[in-house]
């Protein structure tokens, strides 16, 4: 019997927010996104496991999570 699973990650963008990057300094909108990993079996999404909310700075391309609070009180619509 072969059993076929696995992790699948998505990312849906929530918008733009501005912010300083931590790393480089640069002010500026930074894009905000959604994280979703989940656990597949036969490549069938099944149990979600972790749902995270990053912004990425366009200059030097790093990702910093946030916490939902945070991402309300810059505006963004993190609903659901």
């Amino acid at each position: 019997m072969l059993v076929i699973f696995g992790l699948s990650r998505k990312e849906w963008p929530l918008g733009l927010v501005s912010l300083v990057c931590a790393v480089c300094g640069h002010p500026g909108p930074q894009s905000l996104v959604r994280r979703r990993t989940r656990f597949t079996l036969f490549f069938v999404p099944v149990l979600p496991l972790r749902s995270r909310l990053e912004t990425r700075c366009p200059a030097c391309g790093t990702s910093r999570r946030i916490a939902r609070d945070e991402a309300r009180s810059l505006g963004a619509d993190v609903s659901a």
